[in-house]
């Protein structure tokens, strides 16, 4: 406990003089009379030996990545420290064009130099924790370039991932039996991908198969992708859609060129207003948003400008409080609402597609597509954007621009195009939008969509220009003719009506047609709120069609109104999230009647691993009654699920599952269906070790798969030791990655296989070992163990026979040996117990440390 307590107040050790700590050996003492331990080896902290070290790297607390950092001995210091560079500094976001201007320093050299941090930046220390193999760079938040906050990571750190092959895939058979027929069907949805280096090779696909028509497979897309970092953009060549943000979305079959946010750091990705002011003094600027503070940094006096907040991306007027050296303060508001077109000033985004037209319904030859689209931000508050689109008999351009205002966020558009269409001829007009976003967080209002746009007679989008060659209708062709959209609006209003009364929406569009008569209405009301276990929610839905967006009539009757009410009822405690729930839905619709379903929800393990859903049904229009049950569960490798029906004169049965594999070096590993970036665990013995917060554990072969992971971004993946073999020890639980977008990242967790000891023991002459003596393996020089109380040691063992020296000073007559043999394997205990006796002696290492090797340090 002593030697616990003493340790514990060591300190880090820093870049400068490795800190003493000077313990007294007479605390040390192994019973009445009995011997003292030399504690000098206990001395020194984070002690580093000169040369390379390859560190894990942290800048004001952010993983920057894994370097080789260079360690040199410099006079004065007992410990090596580390040397850096400007190009160092400038990796891990330091600014420094700040550093520059900063008083009381010198300037940074060129070269490599191991002088502390403070030398040359202000408040700069550099810290080693040698145990974990980090380095941590600190210094004040003001000199942090803009780029590189939130878990921004350097360009150069990003990993391309290795070479493997992916697979999703999600089969389903569907079997059911009714007025004297029994069908049975089958589908099965295919995700293919190859990585070589920094290619992705996608292909997706699809099984069907029936009893009447057998197997049939369809190739849906196949493309390659590869990432251009130094153009923060996504290269692709193959068949994909363009992304519909300002033309319609159109399927291609050729090249695209687009620029990838996710490669901009968090602060870029997204519009936030820069706040400007002046201060007087050196002051204190506090940035508040629906009253909880968001930033606050120290500015000089003068003009300020303020380009990182961290803001809520989804908009809420700035509240920002300049308080001066004096005390004195004084507060303006910013105002911030934010709309999808709305980018940071500065920052530019924009995509470049060529191909030919690729739609499914298309027959014959395809017409070539050719678009381009720009946006940038041209001020605090302003954004234009345009673009252009081609095909063999269509030309279209928009130009637009969004603003952010104290009122809320708009944006206006205008679209041109000239077209010359089969059947319907030469047309050209334009079509008007505009859009609006606002957040009023003191009356709980969201305008999150309100957008209106009107279009001439003669106007034709870019969907119709593609779809207006030859389209498929029922088992023939005919040409396709322009619906003619004349106005549309599209509303989404969400209210909170304070913690108790719940909440209510709006959602909903209005459209009328150029070559239609009335308008298209589609709405929805909704109201929900809870109280204790018990939500609710009551909706209203109406739709009525005068038009399909194929240009065909669909029929006056084409109209419904539903009304639904749903009651859910917690039967567990409230903490519970597993708990069963009992449910309620009843609907009542203008065409089909009224249907009333009561069930129960709830899962089969604490995990919610395992799920259940029963329910019954009842139809007011014709009478009948169904029963349905259904059961799933996800394992680490594969997602199940099963469900049976009846009612009257059918009956029906499914069973489906869905999940991933990965080919790799190493073998076949199976796990849940896997997102666009995902991770290779190799953990050697870990059998049983969760990962991260999922379901997916490692395999019996020390592979598992992490299934999502964000690109260019920082991801810890942690190891959950709880389930591993008692023989197995984790060097570390806890990786860093970043990968590009489609990687296949490989994160190795090195594992050591040794069986657990507890070895009583005493010297020859019967006297017990000094507590707090080193435990050394003889093959290896390295420490294994430590004497406890009571001349008991505690250690672990790789080999199944050895001899461990016990060592507590540097004499002779201060250390001996202890031979071992391991007995079998006790499983119920964990660990196993040995009484052996410590016999003089000097034990000369088997294997000698090389250089660079890792060495004991007394």
């Amino acid at each position: 406990m002593a030697l616990a307590f003493a340790l514990g107040v060591a300190a880090t050790a820093t870049n400068a003089q490795d800190e003493i700590a000077i313990f007294d050996p007479n605390m040390l003492v192994q019973g009445i009379g009995g011997v003292t331990i030399d504690p000098r080896r206990f001395q020194r902290v984070n002690y580093a030996e000169a040369g390379t070290h390859h560190l894990d790297v942290y800048f004001n607390g952010q993983w920057r990545g894994v370097e080789d950092i260079e360690f040199r001995h410099i006079e004065g210091f007992d410990s090596a420290v580390p040397c850096y560079d400007t190009a160092f500094l400038d990796r891990g976001g330091l600014d420094l064009n700040k550093v520059s201007r900063a008083e009381g320093v010198d300037p940074l050299p060129d070269a490599l130099t191991c002088e502390e941090l403070a030398a040359y930046v202000p408040g700069g220390q550099i810290k080693l924790d040698i145990a974990q193999q980090r380095l941590y760079i600190t210094y004040p938040e003001y000199l942090q370039r803009l780029a590189a906050s939130h878990r921004y990571v350097d360009p150069s750190q990003w990993d391309s991932g290795m070479t493997a092959a992916r697979l999703n895939y999600t089969v389903n058979v569907y079997t059911s039996e009714g007025a004297g027929r029994r069908m049975t069907r089958g589908y099965s949805g295919l995700n293919l991908g190859v990585n070589v280096g920094a290619l992705r090779f996608r292909h997706t696909g699809s099984v069907t198969w029936s009893t009447r028509n057998g197997a049939r497979y369809q190739a849906s897309s196949y493309y390659v992708q590869t990432d251009l970092p130094s153009w923060q953009s996504q290269l692709l060549l193959g068949e994909s859609a363009t992304s519909g943000e300002l033309f319609d979305s159109v399927t291609f079959r050729g090249v695209q060129l687009a620029s990838d946010d996710r490669m901009l750091p968090e602060t870029l990705r997204y519009y936030t207003p820069i706040v400007r002011g002046t201060a007087n003094s050196n002051a204190k600027v506090s940035v508040y948003q629906r009253g909880f503070l968001v930033y606050e940094t120290t500015v000089s006096p003068g003009p300020f400008a303020i380009e990182d907040v961290r803001a809520n991306s989804y908009g809420g007027d700035l509240d920002v409080r300049v308080t001066e050296a004096d005390g004195s303060s004084r507060s303006f508001v910013v105002p911030f609402a934010t709309i999808v077109q709305l980018l940071r000033p500065g920052t530019t985004q924009y995509s470049l597609t060529a191909g030919r037209a690729a739609d499914p319904g298309l027959r014959g030859s395809s017409q070539y597509v050719l678009q381009g689209t720009l946006k940038r931000g041209v001020g605090d508050a302003v954004t234009a954007y345009g673009g252009l689109a081609f095909t063999d008999d269509y030309r279209s351009m928009l130009l637009g621009a969004a603003m952010s205002t104290r009122i809320g966020a708009f944006a206006a558009d205008v679209t041109t195009a000239r077209a010359d269409l089969p059947g319907s001829g030469k047309r050209s007009g334009a079509s008007y939008r505009l859009t609006y976003s606002k957040d009023l967080p003191n009356s709980g209002t969201s305008f999150s969509l309100l957008a209106y746009r009107y279009s001439t007679s003669g106007y034709v989008g870019l969907g119709e220009a593609v779809a207006a060659g030859r389209t498929s209708h029922g088992d023939g062709y005919r040409p396709f003719r322009v619906n003619g959209m004349r106005s549309r609006f599209d509303a989404n209003i969400n209210q909170a009506l304070g913690e108790r009364w719940g909440s209510v929406y709006v959602a909903g569009s209005a459209a009328n047609y150029w070559s239609e008569r009335g308008n298209a209405l589609n709405y929805a009301l909704g109201y929900s709120n809870s109280w204790n276990r018990i939500s609710y929610s009551l909706g209203v839905q109406r739709v009525h069609n005068v038009g399909g967006a194929d240009g065909y009539r669909r029929g006056n009757g084409d109209r419904s109104t539903q009304v639904t009410l749903n009651i859910s009822i917690s039967l567990g405690s409230a903490a519970s999230g597993g708990s069963p729930r009992l449910n309620t839905f009843y609907s009542r619709d203008s065409q089909s009647g009224t249907r009333l379903t009561t069930g129960a929800t709830g899962a089969l393990d604490e995990e919610s691993a395992g799920t259940y859903s029963v329910s019954a049904s009842h139809t007011g229009g014709n009478g009948s009654n169904t029963a349905d049950a259904s059961l799933a569960y996800q394992f680490p490798q594969v997602s199940v699920s099963a469900s049976v029906g009846a009612g009257q004169g059918y009956r029906q049965a499914s069973m489906s599952a869905n999940g991933g594999v990965l080919v790799h070096g190493g073998g076949v590993t199976f796990a849940q269906a896997m997102g666009e970036t995902v991770a290779l665990v190799e953990a050697k013995g870990a059998q049983g070790a969760r990962v991260g917060y999922g379901f997916n554990q490692v395999d019996a072969r020390g592979y598992a798969i992490v299934g999502h992971l964000t690109p260019y971004r920082l991801n810890s993946v942690d190891l959950d030791p709880k389930n591993i073999p008692d023989d197995i020890e984790l060097k570390t639980s806890s990786v860093n990655i970043a990968p590009r977008a489609g990687a296949i990242a490989k994160l190795v967790y090195p594992t050591l296989r040794a069986r657990q000891l507890l070895i009583r023991s005493t010297q020859a002459d019967g006297a017990s070992l000094p507590f707090g003596a080193e435990v050394i393996d003889v093959a290896t020089a390295l420490p294994v163990g430590v004497v406890g109380q009571g001349s008991r040691i505690v250690m672990r063992a790789e080999q199944d026979s050895g001899t461990v020296r016990v060592q507590w000073g540097t004499g002779d007559d201060e250390q001996c040996l202890i031979d071992y043999q391991l007995p079998e394997r006790n499983t119920s205990k964990g660990y196993d117990v040995l009484e052996l006796a410590c016999t003089a002696g000097v034990a000369t290492p088997v294997l000698k440390a090389a250089a660079g090797d890792a060495l004991t340090m007394r």
